[in-house]
């Protein structure tokens, strides 16, 4: 990287070294390694919400799935379709399973539940119907596709949730989200509106190949340094208490 991203680089080091403790105690991040269905779910809820309303609307799911003789954590985009049609389609699963989130604030902005009916479709044509599937197809020359398809999703173009689904699914990255960039602006010194998420997605990451850090794991240790969680297992609380 060139030097002034080595000096972002070091100054992000520092921040996270005094923050986040030791590494080997990170909390891992849950995921969805064999649901495709709740790797989208999650990730298209987690944006602009508290992430307690998301665990809601998976354990609904979970829940309903099962009442239905099913198991959400192996679900692909087929067990997905079928559960939003048995309730009339994306509005009513919004109204029963989801909420009834927008896609963004703009006037009109569809329904989370419709850009979740809209993915799924349209990944089942692109023929990957499931989490193994989506694996291979990123692995083997297809991420730049499905990263064009996903983010023209309504209310998915900035790509966090294509990230966060990525992690969701086991594959490494950053998902860059007001809370991660927060970090990052912080540590570097800088506004918050001055840091892009590919920015703060680029910074975390090259730290954590600096440092020898699992991604997946740094991003979620940040996440939850800054969301005022506890960061490592053992439960000692964070020193700093951010702003709601």
């Amino acid at each position: 990287m060139p030097t002034r991203d080595n000096e972002l680089l070091d100054l992000l080091s520092e921040a996270c070294t005094r923050d986040l403790g030791d590494p080997d105690l990170w909390y891992s991040p849950d995921g969805y390694p064999n649901s495709l269905a709740l790797c989208v779910v999650d990730s298209i809820y987690s944006t602009g919400a508290h992430y307690s309303s998301v665990v809601n609307v998976v354990r609904r799911y979970r829940d309903a799935r099962r009442a239905a003789g099913g198991d959400a954590d192996t679900d692909g985009t087929a067990e997905l379709l079928a559960s939003m049609d048995s309730y009339g389609g994306p509005d009513g699963w919004a109204s029963t399973i989801g909420n009834r989130r927008p896609t963004s604030t703009s006037k009109g902005a569809p329904l989370k539940a419709v850009a979740i009916h809209q993915l799924t479709s349209e990944l089942t044509n692109a023929g990957v119907p499931t989490a193994d599937a989506f694996r291979s197809a990123v692995s083997n020359g297809r991420h730049d596709e499905l990263k064009t398809l996903w983010r023209s999703t309504p209310g998915q173009r900035s790509g966090i949730t294509w990230e966060y689904a990525l992690m969701l699914m086991g594959v490494p990255g950053v998902k860059a989200d007001r809370m991660v960039v927060r970090y990052v602006a912080r540590a570097i010194g800088r506004a918050v509106s001055d840091v892009s998420p590919a920015e703060a997605a680029a910074l975390v990451r090259g730290l954590a190949q600096q440092k020898g850090w699992d991604v997946i794991r740094t991003d979620h240790a940040i996440w939850r340094f800054e969301s005022g969680r506890p960061v490592n297992r053992d439960g000692d609380p964070v020193d700093f208490a951010p702003e709601p």
